[in-house]
């Protein structure tokens, strides 16, 4: 049904750019290039994800900043329904997987797996009914396909789900995120691989926390995260998305 709602609004609703509403479909070349920024790890940027002295953080890549255009695209992709964006929001999480690859198939080599299993994190009922399936589901498969090709024996897996009544983030203070997905995430059957979460978005870092040791409680490593765009810390959007490197820390 959703489907075919969004189908009838790109009938009648005349197409722009989902980040600054340029007149033509899918992302303008300039608000391309924000989306398709300097592939670097940003889990410094979220409260939840800074470690505790000595213990190692889960890292986190992407090329974006969640502000200006490319917030706008994002929220127009998610909450919008704008199709035409898929294309682009895959592309830049295979931009971030092609870009990674080599750091991911050392790690493997280290522990001793030749499989790696790519998981989304479970998106919102309200943000799927437009859609057959979940965004982040997108991402995840696309994610696979790009180290895939990069020779790691990559398959994407819907291994998480939300626990019954649990709430979407959305429009939550930071405080409320922080403390709001502790144990809404679960596992299903027993994973057998290591495993690369996908998402969104990277705010507090909470909902790849909450995953995280989900998995472990499964008896599952947790290798990183890839997520389209990162709120900087503060949510200090004028600031420039600085190039980093790419690796494990």
């Amino acid at each position: 049904m959703g489907e075919l709602v969004a189908a009838g609004l790109d009938l009648v609703v005349s197409r722009r750019c989902g980040g600054c509403d340029a007149q033509g479909p899918g992302l303008c070349q300039s608000c391309r290039a924000a989306l398709f920024g300097p592939i670097c790890r940003r889990e410094d940027q979220a409260p939840r994800l800074v470690p505790a002295e000595g213990s190692a953080s889960l890292p986190v890549w992407a090329g974006a900043w969640y502000s200006g255009p490319v917030r706008q695209a994002i929220t127009a992709w998610k909450r919008l329904g704008q199709r035409e964006l898929d294309h682009d929001m895959c592309h830049a999480v295979r931009r971030v997987a092609s870009a990674i690859g080599p750091t991911l198939d050392q790690v493997m080599t280290k522990i001793g797996q030749d499989e790696l299993w790519v998981t989304p994190i479970p998106s919102s009922r309200r943000n799927q009914w437009r859609r057959p399936g979940p965004l982040t589901w997108l991402l995840a498969q696309a994610v696979a396909a790009a180290l895939v090709r990069s020779g790691i024996g990559a398959s994407a897996l819907q291994l998480l789900r939300r626990r019954a009544g649990s709430k979407d983030q959305a429009g939550q203070t930071l405080r409320g995120r922080m403390i709001g997905r502790d144990g809404t995430t679960l596992v299903r059957g027993n994973p057998a691989a290591p495993v690369l979460l996908v998402d969104d978005v990277l705010t507090t870092g909470a909902t790849l926390l909450d995953a995280e040791r989900a998995l472990a409680g499964a008896g599952t490593a947790t290798l990183g995260a890839i997520v389209l765009a990162v709120t900087p810390k503060g949510h200090g959007h004028g600031r420039r998305f600085q190039a980093g490197p790419a690796t494990m820390g």
